[in-house]
């Protein structure tokens, strides 16, 4: 019985054997023809090939795109915020104005020059009695 083991055991060692060293044989052909520089490039591999390189193309082009666009909407902001400090310190400016000149001196001095002048006395309330 023990042959018997020996000899289903080796049967069973050698056909995994023959199925690796198949491998092995095309894994190593490979690796030798990287490692030899070995490259063999036929007419139908570059045509095969040409759609994924007019792929890459267009991913090179929208990448392009993209950073052009980028730049565009960042001068934009840039522009955009530097209009928005201008219209803020041109409003400070203008608000200021308008405190100074609605003070009760500034508007009296104005209307001075029309003729109209500032009350002295308080203003009274008018009544009327009757009925």
């Amino acid at each position: 019985m023990a042959n018997k083991i020996i000899i289903e055991n080796e049967e069973q060692e050698t056909t995994p054997i023959e199925e690796k060293s198949k491998e092995q044989s095309k894994l190593t052909g490979t690796f030798q023809k990287v490692a030899d520089f070995d490259f063999n490039i036929s007419r139908e591999m570059m045509v095969k090939q040409i759609p994924f390189g007019l792929f890459i193309v267009f991913l090179l082009l929208v990448h392009i795109w993209n950073a052009h666009n980028t730049e565009k909407v960042i001068r934009k902001t840039d522009k955009l915020n530097r209009e928005i400090k201008e219209l803020r310190s041109e409003y400070i400016t203008l608000l200021s104005e308008l405190m100074s000149e609605s003070k009760q001196s500034a508007v009296a001095a104005k209307l001075d020059t029309l003729g109209i002048k500032e009350l002295t006395a308080p203003p009274y309330k008018i009544t009327i009695s009757g009925n």
